[in-house]
């Protein structure tokens, strides 16, 4: 941030660029000329903003930190958690940067189509949407098993993940008509009590309950005796640390609905500050108290009683993990719904009339059923996830706005004030820049290592199957 004000980029990009004005006077209008009900008069302070940007993977995130840590060591852990953090917030501010440039740009695609062309404008959605498309079965999923975690689930019905399935899906169908993210800045405060709830009754259990097949944790690595699986395992935990913290993902988005979107830049710190914090003080405390073999999800632990079905410390942890994963539901399709009525329809009224509710409730219909049908016949949701972090997260978060960002560099270091040829970028940002890209590159590689080795390996691979008992569609165990 001192380095942005010093070289005036925040200064800069405050007022309209001169070749953009008749953008800049179209800004808070539709296709139509109307007021864009998508951008609130109002606005976001920063505070709930970073509280948004947490949120949004946090209470799926919070269940998987002490995997990490114990997979990637204490150490090692820590490190990965703080790097990928970073140059998530660094990749963020880069891109509220190229935002501030061009603010009648709403979407992530756009801005790459203002900076790239449209292959640019193609890259962007691409990554974004389809990672949105594919992360809604994941959350779909998170809060059936939330449901089924609460006392001993429902007898009725029996032991089928996807019956419990089919039972939230409606109510996560409903939360798309908070429509803007604006309007979830309350859902998302109480998603940020749950987290905070989980990650307390993580560290109670952890002191309550010993671990009877403890194997301490390492400062790097893991203990593993067979180095190939090691090494996946060890990829496992940078993979979670890639996934838990994403802000880019609603960087462009949330700016439209703050007063001041300058000032998100504070609520990337906050939302990072957060992030690092509850990570490494849960992490840690688990890992040291169990070693190093927790599960990937924290209730699954194999030798620890705490999360018996029935117990009240169970319960409670799923009662705050089904509302938090409610709210990640809702952040992950806010935009994706908002992107497909622009495209179908961009003359919408966008009023809570009984029929305006009608109308929306239908564009998010598609990518529900979409999320329904891959939530129940994908062999294994987990692996789902892997990919999806592999092939979209590190894109998102650091590589899409360091190109992006290094465009805009480039553009604004061709001329002086004056208009005469610059050509001269500060090393700080050549390095920043750099930086940011490098960790991307980095992330996806070693997220491709996760998701390929964690299908390839037997000791590593997590069931999958289609289908329950009396309807059973495919399922690899013998």
């Amino acid at each position: 941030l001192k380095w942005l004000k010093a070289t005036g980029h925040l200064r800069r990009h405050k007022e309209p660029r001169s070749g953009d004005a008749m953008e800049r006077r179209a800004l808070n209008q539709d296709a139509n000329g109307s007021p864009d009900a998508s951008v609130p008069a109002g606005g976001l302070g920063w505070v709930q903003a970073g509280v948004i940007l947490y949120a949004f993977s946090a209470p799926s995130a919070v269940m998987a930190v002490p995997y990490a840590i114990g997979m990637a060591g204490f150490v090692g852990g820590s490190l990965i958690c703080i790097i990928v953090t970073c140059a998530s917030v660094a990749g963020s501010i880069m891109l509220l940067q190229v935002k501030l440039a061009y603010p009648s740009c709403h979407t992530f695609g756009q801005l790459g189509g203002k900076l790239l062309g449209p292959r640019g404008q193609v890259w962007g959605n691409s990554i974004q949407l389809g990672n949105f498309c594919l992360f809604l079965p994941c959350a779909l999923r998170f809060c059936a098993l939330a449901l089924r975690g609460i006392g001993f689930g429902l007898p009725f019905l029996g032991n089928c993940d996807d019956y419990y399935v089919f039972l939230i899906a409606g109510v996560c169908l409903l939360t798309t008509q908070a429509r803007t993210l604006s309007n979830t800045k309350y859902f998302s405060f109480v998603s940020f009590v749950c987290v905070c709830g989980m990650a307390v009754l993580m560290i109670v259990a952890a002191y309550r309950y010993e671990n009877s097949q403890k194997v301490p944790a390492q400062y790097f690595g893991n203990p593993e005796s067979d180095a190939l699986a090691s090494l996946v395992q060890t990829a496992g935990g940078f993979t979670i640390c890639a996934w838990a913290y994403v802000p880019a993902f609603l960087t462009v988005e949330l700016s439209d609905c703050m007063g001041r979107p300058g000032l998100l830049s504070r609520s990337l710190v906050l939302s990072g500050v957060l992030n690092v914090t509850i990570s490494l003080v849960v992490g840690l405390t688990v890992v040291q108290r169990w070693g190093y073999r927790v599960g990937e999800v924290i209730t699954i632990t194999r030798g620890v009683p705490a999360w018996t079905s029935g117990s009240d410390l169970n319960t409670a942890f799923n009662v705050f993990q089904l509302t938090g994963n409610f709210v990640s539901y809702m952040l992950d399709s806010v935009p994706l719904v908002r992107f497909c009525q622009k495209a179908w329809s961009p003359g919408f009224r966008d009023t809570w009339s009984p029929k305006d509710i009608w109308r929306y409730l239908w564009f998010s219909i598609p990518t529900f059923i979409f999320a329904l049908l891959l939530s129940t016949f994908v062999p294994s949701v987990n692996t789902l996830l892997d990919f999806t972090t592999a092939l979209t997260t590190p894109m998102v978060t650091q590589i899409y706005p360091a190109v992006c960002y290094w465009t805009l560099l480039r553009q604004d270091g061709r001329v002086e004030g004056d208009g005469s040829p610059s050509g001269r970028i500060p090393p700080l940002a050549k390095f920043s820049v750099g930086s940011v890209f490098l960790v991307g590159c980095i992330s996806l590689v070693v997220c491709s290592v996760k998701a390929i080795g964690y299908v390839s390996l037997d000791s590593l691979r997590p069931p999958m199957s289609i289908g329950c008992e009396g309807w059973l569609i495919w399922t690899d165990s013998a």
